[in-house]
């Protein structure tokens, strides 16, 4: 069991800043105390994020809007799930039972169907443009949501690559690559031998005089990465990594590597770590698209349904969001090879936690799933809807290559997800 090593009312590095550039200006900082309605009123948002990315892009028709019976629909057949009146793909029997803490997007149109862009646009909420680096949605919460000199890395990625990188907010920010799930911060050792202090205070005092007279960016990005390192190697929740610590039958039943990962980001965020990313890959169907969808969907219902109950059944999930995405979806129509092509036309996410109310359908599309046939969703509208859930001001703003831009373009949170 990981302990809580950060207290509720500990400030997130920005609420901190806030603070001292308002006792900076002689402002007085008086907090109000909420009355018990008021309490009672305020509806709760997550203060982690847990982003289960299908790399490649996967079929909304093998998932989350089947198409049973249709020409469309293929093989793929549809099961009741436990909120009466909604259907999702046969080959996710265990999140089907646990439907009324799942929410769904059925009519997402983003217009960007090559991977790159899609990408891109799916993990930042913008389409990609010579010379600016917008920030991704992990990054934006580490910097809003981190408390101040939290030890662990503040935006983790397991198995997810080509993550969009941007240090607008700083090198901690940056997405912290873990490969292996059972050796996730590799030859990480505890600095809690006096020898090993000894050792590290004197590699500070020799870097002291050198770094003093060479200051710049490199520089201070090393320091940074060092104090990281070492704040890494003496905390306690390093221990938030082991696995190996969950009983037996708790690894069993999140089944292989990807439900191994969502493990392990279920443990992080119970210490603390604000954003975490898990890639799945394999989704680029355009071959023997059903048969390959089958098995990556009994992966993701393995773990994906197990992160779901454990969340849940601690209390957990009210304070953690998850959000399921990929970087666009697949056609309707079958091609030749039994395969699905690139579309983003219309296609489903999925959303849990933070806020997010259970047992939602928002959107649907027509009965071949060619065309949304309601309540249409931008993807701005989607990432606004994931800031709200986070406590973050979508409309927020902050600076790329000396233009202001905020954190979700025009969007507007999904309101009957609320």
């Amino acid at each position: 069991m990981i302990q809580w090593f950060q207290t509720a009312s500990a400030p997130t590095r920005r609420t901190f800043l806030r603070f001292l550039v308002g006792g900076a200006a002689g402002s007085a900082f008086v907090p109000q105390a909420l009355t018990s309605a008021e309490t009672a009123a305020k509806p709760k948002r997550g203060k982690s994020c847990i982003l289960l990315w299908m790399n490649g892009g996967p079929s909304q028709l093998e998932t989350f809007d089947p198409k049973s019976g249709e020409s469309t629909g293929g093989p793929t057949r549809s099961v009741e799930t436990s909120v009466r009146g909604v259907k999702i793909s046969a080959f996710l029997p265990r999140l089907a039972q646990q439907m009324e803490h799942l929410s769904l997007i059925r009519s997402l149109s983003t217009g960007e169907a090559a991977h790159e862009r899609g990408r891109y646009l799916m993990h930042t909420g913008y389409s990609p443009i010579p010379g600016l680096s917008f920030a991704p949605l992990g990054t934006v919460a580490s910097y809003e949501l981190a408390t101040v000199d939290f030890p662990l890395p503040t935006f983790v990625a397991l198995s997810a690559p080509d993550i969009p990188h941007s240090d607008v907010f700083g090198e901690t920010h940056l997405p912290f690559a873990l490969r292996d799930v059972k050796d996730p911060v590799a030859n990480i050792r505890s600095l809690e031998s006096v020898k090993r202090k000894r050792r590290a205070r004197l590699l500070q005092a020799q870097e002291e005089a050198f770094l003093s007279a060479r200051r710049g960016r490199e520089v201070e990005r090393r320091r940074a990465a060092t104090r990281k390192a070492e704040d890494l190697m003496t905390t306690e929740l390093l221990s938030a990594f082991r696995i190996e610590d969950e009983p037996e039958a708790v690894r069993e039943r999140y089944g292989g590597e990807f439900g191994q990962q969502c493990l392990l980001a279920r443990r992080l965020v119970t210490a603390g770590v604000p954003f975490v990313e898990i890639g799945l890959g394999g989704w680029d169907t355009h071959r023997d698209n059903f048969d390959k969808t089958r098995k990556l969907c009994t992966e993701l219902d393995t773990g994906f349904a197990s992160l779901l109950e454990d969340l849940a059944a601690s209390g957990q999930l009210s304070e953690t969001l998850i959000l399921w995405a990929g970087e666009f979806g697949r056609t309707p129509t079958i091609n030749g090879d039994d395969g699905r092509d690139h579309w983003a036309r219309c296609w489903s996410v999925a959303l849990a936690g933070g806020g997010i109310q259970g047992g939602r359908v928002i959107g649907a599309t027509d009965k071949l799933g060619m065309d949304i046939a309601s309540r249409p969703v931008q993807v701005e509208d989607f990432f606004a809807t994931a800031y709200h859930a986070l406590g973050i001001d979508p409309a927020e703003k902050y600076t790329v290559s000396g233009r202001k831009v905020k954190y979700a373009y025009g969007g507007k949170p999904v309101r009957e997800l609320f």
